[in-house]
């Protein structure tokens, strides 16, 4: 790592130039800066806004799942096997699969090797459980922090390793250049948040020949969400710089706590703690869910089902399935404007029914006498069953014996993102998005995958740059410095104009706006009426933002992150709106809103999203309520949404095939040989 300047307007911006920069430093990035130095790469360095403010270092659940072959199945595991279950969910492709697969368990036994405390038993064998979308039992946990392990060990490693970490350089800018009919990465602009001086805003230049970016999913984009607050993520930059992206459409959403952000899967669910809802006041309590479901062991099964089916799925919404908690829940809160809580103080009660842990439906039953948690009331099964999961909150200030938890149904991951090669390499030469950023996952996606992708991405980046380390020369850096003058000059102009101009805007509002918009119109319930309105406001903001300024430096870090934000939703309404757009009604099942009457309608959906409007979807009768039934629309699972910006800002869209699982017969001599050659290196690299 070399330190120089370039003179821009008598400013001497200082310039930091190494081979290797690394954005972020979640679970992703910092996996890549570990196998990047055991690779032989010795000059990198990791730029990141907030040390320990990512998804990762902050996030959970009941036992946060890790996705990866199960070789102690009773029935066996592979990758083959492996692959095929993740292409199914649809709008992957079929060769990041297998990928995902193959290196599972390596990256999973790196992480144990690390300290990664995943439990096994005597025989050394890691057991797996079944988890959401999971066919087989390939899901294991070291429990309710498991991402935030992973990011202590891995920092951890980091630091032994010697690797160098900017802390608060908030990066604001990629920078590219032509270079034989494709545009390559060539540095970062940044704004080092330590070093903020009067002229130059703290605008330092990072000149590096390639770049990995793990900076996590788009966190501050929704206003349920279960994202940590500290997580805003920074697609739009990249879509600025030309990335393109791909399956915007696809999110999971999933009822979550509020204060603090927490899923609530698994044993939250199983444990059967009693759904209420009140006025905003905390008056009228009521056992909301009573209204739809016809019997108490109907509701009791619907709600157990949650916590292996947490995230919200169409295909779970008819005869009573789990999903329609997600609507109903969402329906209490959006229409009725009442809040919606989780009581682990209580059983939940039904009328003419009386609950006992010895006399429930049989699925339910055998499962609390496996898991030892024959208890009488909520909290105690949760105390019993997983103990660390009631503990968590404890430590939050919260006692579970005293306390409920107010929910919603928030924004949990994008499983799309930016658009990668098998090596994970952008469109953009040298750019290498890792982790949540990098959409690998389609429409549905096993719980625990994000946690896997974040370590195989991570690794096959590494790899591909080592390599190409030992056989290219990076350039000298009067030409860098000359190529990237005029837009270094131009953000500088930029960001005195918006601390000067004369319409000044509430960025924190601008902020709250997005939000808004977007959990109204991009959450699980969508139409294109709401979503052609939201892009007609998300132009206006624009437009308004690009002229607009602010009142003082200290929001500059969050006027900019909006523009990012805005660039993002704007990709992800567009996408939206090509794909609701090219779904066909069922001949059989015309979409009709719900009747008011024990009959339902009809409507459909995709994944993590049922079409309509939510009044028409749910509704009230007396002291009943009907949701209309769903049809999946699986016609357009076999192709993938990609989007991108032109360099005038105009948005472009186009449908790709889904690439199929590969069928290779490997012969380890040709194979070998190809390894030291470093062949498979080009075979199919910018795919």
């Amino acid at each position: 790592m070399l330190h120089e300047a370039i003179n821009i307007q008598g400013l001497d911006v200082p310039c930091i130039v190494t081979r290797v920069a690394i954005v972020g430093s979640g679970a992703a990035a910092l996996n890549a800066a570990i196998c990047l130095r055991r690779f032989g790469v010795d000059d990198l360095l990791i730029v990141t806004e907030a040390l320990g403010a990512g998804t990762s270092a902050n996030a959970g659940s009941d036992k946060q799942t890790y996705y990866r072959l199960n070789p102690g199945a009773p029935l066996g595991d592979n990758a083959s096997g492996m692959a095929r279950d993740l292409y199914a969910g649809g709008c992957m492709h079929g060769d990041i699969a297998l990928i995902e697969a193959s290196l599972s368990l390596a990256c999973f036994h790196h992480l144990v090797h690390l300290g990664v405390p995943f439990p096994h038993n005597r025989y050394g064998d890691y057991p797996g459980f079944q988890t959401d979308h999971d066919p087989y039992t390939r899901g294991t946990s070291a429990g309710p922090r498991t991402s935030i392990m992973m990011y202590e060990h891995l920092l951890e490693e980091v630091a032994e390793l010697g690797i160098p970490i900017l802390d608060r350089m908030e990066v604001i800018r990629l920078l590219t250049q032509s270079y034989e009919q494709e545009r390559k990465i060539v540095g970062l602009l940044a704004i080092d948040q330590y070093g903020k001086s009067r002229d130059s805003f703290g605008l330092t230049i990072i000149k590096a020949v390639h770049v990995v970016y793990g900076t996590g999913g788009p966190g501050a984009l929704y206003a349920d969400s279960v994202y940590p607050h500290s997580q805003t993520g920074s697609l739009g930059i990249a879509l600025k710089a030309g990335a393109v992206a791909h399956n915007l459409t696809e999110s999971q959403f999933g009822i979550a706590s509020l204060n603090p952000r927490w899923n609530l899967s698994g044993s939250y669910q199983q444990v059967l703690p009693r759904y209420v809802s009140t006025d905003l006041d905390g008056s009228d309590k009521r056992e909301f869910l009573n209204a739809f479901f016809p019997s108490a062991e109907t509701l009791l099964t619907a709600q157990f089902l949650k916590g292996y089916q947490w995230p919200f799925d169409v295909r779970k919404i008819d005869d009573y399935g789990s999903s329609s908690i997600d609507l109903l829940v969402t329906y209490e809160t959006k229409m009725k404007h009442r809040r919606v809580y989780l009581d682990f103080k209580q059983n939940p009660s039904y009328p003419s029914y009386h609950f006992d842990p010895e006399n429930l439906p049989i699925l339910i039953r055998e499962y609390f006498e496996r898991s030892h948690a024959l208890a009488e009331s909520p909290v105690a099964r949760l105390r019993r069953m997983n103990y660390p999961a009631y503990e968590l909150f404890h430590k939050y200030g919260i006692d579970l014996n005293k306390e409920c938890l107010e929910i919603s149904v928030c924004n949990q991951h994008l499983n799309g993102g930016l658009q990668g090669s098998l090596w994970w390499e952008s469109n953009l030469r040298n750019f290498f998005p890792v982790g949540e950023c990098n959409g690998t996952h389609g429409i549905y996606r096993p719980g625990g995958c994000a946690l896997n992708s974040s370590q195989v991405g991570s690794f096959r980046a590494a790899e591909c740059i080592a390599w190409r380390c030992k056989n290219e020369q990076p350039h000298a850096f009067p030409a860098f410095a000359s190529s990237v003058h005029t837009e270094i000059e131009d953000m500088l102009n930029t960001l005195r104009s918006v601390l000067q101009s004369a319409h000044c805007i509430d960025p924190e509002e601008e902020r709250r706006r997005i939000q808004e918009r977007m959990s109204k119109t991009m959450g699980i319930v969508r139409n294109l009426e709401a979503n052609q309105n939201a892009i007609n406001e998300n132009e206006a903001m624009q437009k308004e933002h690009a002229g607009a300024g602010i009142n003082h430096s200290g929001e500059l870090s969050v006027f900019l992150k909006n523009e990012d934000l805005l660039i993002t939703e704007r990709a992800l309404l567009e996408s939206a709106r090509i794909l609701l757009s090219r779904f066909k009604t069922p001949p059989d099942h015309p979409i009709t809103p719900c009747p008011p009457a024990d009959q339902v309608g009809y409507t459909q959906g995709r994944g993590s999203f049922i079409i309509g409007d939510l009044a028409d979807i749910v509704q009230e009768t007396g002291s009943s309520v009907c949701i209309a039934r769903c049809w999946p629309d699986t016609s357009l699972n076999h192709v993938i949404l990609e989007v991108w910006y032109n360099d005038l800002g105009k948005i472009h869209t186009k449908w790709v095939d889904v690439r199929p699982l590969p069928t290779t017969e490997d012969w380890f001599e040709t194979v070998w040989s190809d390894f030291q050659k470093g062949t498979y290196f080009h075979e199919g690299e910018r795919e």
